[in-house]
C-alpha cells in the first residue's frame, strides 16, 4: 500500500491502520468492499466520497483526492469526451461512405440515363 494511504490510515485511526478502512466504511455508510476496494486502487471513489471524507476526516479535498491519485471530474469527463468524439467521428466517416457510395451510384445512373437520351 502506498505511504501516503497508510498515513491517511494512521491519521484517521489513532496512528494505526488496522481497522482504519472499516472506520471509513462505517462513517461513510459504505461496504468495507468498496473501500478496500480504493485502497487497491482497483477502483477510485466518487466525489461525492471525496467531500464526504473532506469534512469527516477534517481534510482537505485535495488532500483526499491526492491519497487516492483520484482523477478530477474534468479529467475524467474529457477522457469521456475524448472517447465520444472519436465514436462520432467513426459515424461520421461510415456516413460519409454511404454518401460516396449512393453518389457514385447515382452518378453512374444520370450517366446511363444521359447515354440513353444521346
Amino acid at each position: 500500500m502506498e505511504e501516503r494511504k497508510i498515513k491517511f490510515l494512521q491519521d484517521i485511526n489513532n496512528g494505526t491502520i488496522k481497522g482504519a478502512q472499516k472506520i471509513i466504511a462505517q462513517k461513510l455508510k459504505i461496504s468495507n468492499t468498496s473501500v478496500s476496494l480504493w485502497f487497491k486502487n482497483n477502483k477510485k471513489p466518487s466525489l461525492d466520497n471525496i467531500i464526504k471524507m473532506a469534512k469527516i476526516f477534517n481534510k482537505s479535498e485535495q488532500e483526499i483526492k491526492d491519497v487516492f491519485s483520484f482523477e478530477t471530474e474534468e479529467t475524467t469527463s474529457a477522457e469521456n469526451n475524448k472517447f465520444a468524439d472519436a465514436r462520432d467521428m467513426e459515424l461520421v466517416k461510415e456516413k460519409i461512405k454511404r454518401f460516396e457510395t449512393e453518389f457514385d451510384y447515382m452518378r453512374d445512373k444520370i450517366k446511363n440515363l444521359e447515354s440513353k437520351i444521346k
